[in-house]
C-alpha cells in the first residue's frame, strides 16, 4: 500500500534539480512549455539589451550630440 510520502517522493523524482537544459525532463510536456517560454522570453530580454548595447556603443563612436539636457 503506497502511504502519501512514498507518492510525493515519486513526484520529487520529476522535479527539476537544476535550470540547465541539460538537467529538464523533456518528456514531461509540462516542463517542455514552461522551459521554452522561459527561455524564449530571456532570448528576446536578452536580444533587446545586446540591441540596445549595440545602438548606444554606435552613437557614441560616431560622435553623435544628441543629449537633450
Amino acid at each position: 500500500m503506497l502511504g502519501i510520502g512514498e507518492l510525493q517522493c515519486v513526484e520529487l523524482k520529476r522535479s527539476v534539480a537544476s535550470m540547465l537544459p541539460g538537467d529538464i525532463p523533456w518528456y514531461d510536456p509540462s516542463h517542455t512549455v514552461f522551459f521554452c517560454a522561459l527561455y524564449g522570453s530571456l532570448a528576446i530580454i536578452g536580444f533587446g539589451v545586446l540591441a540596445a548595447l549595440v545602438i548606444t556603443i554606435k552613437r557614441l563612436k560616431s560622435g553623435e550630440d544628441a543629449g537633450h539636457h
